[in-house]
């Protein structure tokens, strides 16, 4: 009977000692968790303009992903896409494109509006796509072009693929654009 006491007695404090410890480490993830959640605050900005529906014009769907920056985000964003999509982009890595996002590209672009300084890559890459190209200095002009190439079933998707320094920026300038149509 005391052997049986005293396995009872140990069985308590084990769960008494595990408790304690999962105390802490509950402690421990509500520290983590606390520190997430100052962390998704301090990228708001970054995560509003990620993939962000911004409004439907004439049945045509726009969405702002301005915090795009690598041909990593532009395959995120193709995948994505419910809707074929033109495009607005000024991405400059054509020679390096991988597969993966070729093929994203053929499935889902009907229209490249590439913005900046004219790309002679970026037109041969649109001709061995046959996908439309066309070309503008300025973000408000390439939203008013992609509006203009496209129709009821199509999204205009605003995603560079290039880094910057300011992405709020870009992407309000993106809205702006679109709220000027």
């Amino acid at each position: 009977m005391s052997k049986m006491r005293n396995s009872v007695k140990g069985e308590y404090g084990v769960g008494y000692a595990m408790g304690s410890s999962e105390i802490r480490n509950f402690q421990e993830l509500l520290d983590l968790r606390s520190q997430q959640v100052s962390d998704n605050v301090k990228t708001s900005s970054e995560r509003e303009h990620r993939l962000e529906f911004v409004k439907t014009f004439r049945d045509v769907d726009f969405v702002n992903d301005a915090a795009s920056v690598s041909e990593n985000s532009i395959y995120m964003a193709m995948s994505s896409l419910t809707k074929n999509a033109v495009w607005i982009t000024s991405f400059q890595n054509w020679d390096s494109i991988g597969v993966g996002t070729l093929e994203k590209i053929v499935q889902r672009v009907d229209a490249i509006i590439f913005y900046g300084e004219e790309e002679e890559q970026a037109r041969d890459f649109s001709e061995k796509l046959n996908v439309h190209f066309a070309c503008s200095d300025d973000l408000e002009t390439a939203v008013r072009m992609a509006f203009y190439t496209a129709t009821q079933r199509h999204v205009v998707l605003f995603s560079p693929g290039t880094p910057t320094d300011d992405i709020a920026l870009r992407g309000q300038a993106f809205k702006c654009a679109v709220a000027q149509l």
